[in-house]
């Protein structure tokens, strides 16, 4: 069970949330309502993963993350958010943020995402990726995930994942089946050792910095 450092300006909010969480098998030993107090308590505290709000009254979740990053500090940071700009998600993933959780999303989704940082993996809402992503991947032109050696049909099927597309809306740009978009990227899958279209996602965003 991992220490977990809760940080939001809101204390109803936080309370709820620190309720949720025990609940739910998780222990939050403790919790801040700024990002200086944050960072104290990281500096003297065992904190094994801090769940932190990106807006706040005093400074906010980048910017803490970006100082503990600065500080050498390896903890896994989760974004509990309402929303990122795609810009602000970027930088994030630039800046090694391991989660990103919607507030407004199913709670389970949280617990999923602790428990896969305290794995030591990424786990980010696919929404919020394919947002900053659309915004990455505007040029036709420009090759996606050029190392790889992708054919150019899958290229195009990896560059319309990016832009949100579901694999039906996929077929129907390509015209192709549904089913020979899923056989496409079953194989582009397998190419770049990835199991997942959230997995496909990370390593576009982190191609597009």
């Amino acid at each position: 069970m991992s220490r977990l450092l809760i940080v939001d300006d809101h204390p109803i909010f936080l309370d709820g949330l620190r309720q949720f969480l025990e609940t739910n098998d998780h222990h939050v030993a403790l919790t801040a309502r700024t990002p200086s107090a944050a960072m104290n308590m990281i500096e003297q505290e065992a904190v094994e993963v801090l769940i932190t709000d990106v807006s706040m009254s005093e400074g906010g979740g980048l910017q803490l993350l970006r100082t503990i990053r600065s500080n050498g500090h390896r903890l896994p940071v989760i974004f509990l958010t309402v929303g990122l700009k795609p810009i602000e998600t970027m930088e994030a993933v630039k800046l090694g943020v391991n989660g990103i959780v919607l507030k407004h999303s199913d709670p389970t989704n949280l617990l999923t995402c602790i428990d896969a940082v305290t794995r030591g993996e990424t786990w980010i809402d696919p929404t919020i990726l394919e947002s900053a992503l659309r915004r990455s991947l505007t040029s036709q032109t420009v090759p996606v995930l050029p190392k790889y050696n992708l054919t150019r049909r899958q290229e195009e099927i990896v560059r319309l994942v990016g832009d949100g597309l579901r694999n039906k809306e996929i077929a129907q740009r390509c015209g192709l089946t549904e089913g020979t978009v899923k056989l496409h990227l079953h194989r582009i899958y397998t190419h770049l050792g990835i199991q997942s279209r959230a997995q496909l996602i990370m390593m576009l965003a982190a191609e597009t910095m």
